[in-house]
């Protein structure tokens, strides 16, 4: 049975996972910032790809679009580009959700990895577009993607339990299996 929440719950509860992914987000800057290399992880991904395991599927655009507008809010691509690649890494975390319980720890690791590995290509390859250099470099994109779907996997392995029980977050947990 599907818990019955109000919508009101349930739009409080968006407004909060787009407050913990802002945080998030901005602590991925300040890890960024302050890191010797490109090992940080995508936060806010992980915490939609936490949210993502127990949602229904039509809570993709929703989440999408939130995830997009918290990385909008503290990094500095374009919003279309980051709407397109968290579509897409949350499409691909998605559909390992029928062959992996996400909300075990080597689905969401897995899932963690291929999602913030596809999101940090899509915008390493947009961001070579956009500089008018005339190439690309795949493998710089390949590269830094590797390194952050890495972290990535290891911040879903460790801290995910954390994050898919933060205050507020309830409603959106509507799965019931």
């Amino acid at each position: 049975m599907r818990p019955a929440h109000r919508p009101a719950q349930r739009v409080v509860g968006w407004l909060l996972f787009l407050t913990w992914a802002v945080w998030l987000a901005a602590l991925q800057g300040l890890w960024s910032r302050h890191s010797a290399g490109t090992w940080v992880p995508d936060a806010a991904l992980v915490l939609a790809i936490v949210v993502l395991a127990r949602c229904e599927m039509a809570d993709l655009v929703p989440l999408a679009v939130l995830t997009a507008l918290a990385h909008a809010a503290t990094g500095g691509e374009a919003p279309l580009v980051l709407l397109a690649g968290a579509f897409g890494a949350l499409f691909l975390a998605l559909s390992l959700r029928d062959a992996l319980e996400l909300s075990g720890p080597l689905g969401r690791t897995a899932a963690a990895a291929l999602a913030a590995g596809a999101f940090q290509a899509w915008l390493s390859l947009a961001h070579d577009v956009r500089a008018e250099r005339g190439d690309v470099d795949v493998l710089g994109a390949a590269s830094a993607a590797l390194q952050v779907a890495i972290a990535s996997a290891l911040l879903a392995l460790v801290v995910g339990p954390v994050l898919a029980r933060l205050p507020g977050l309830t409603p959106l947990r509507s799965r019931s299996w």
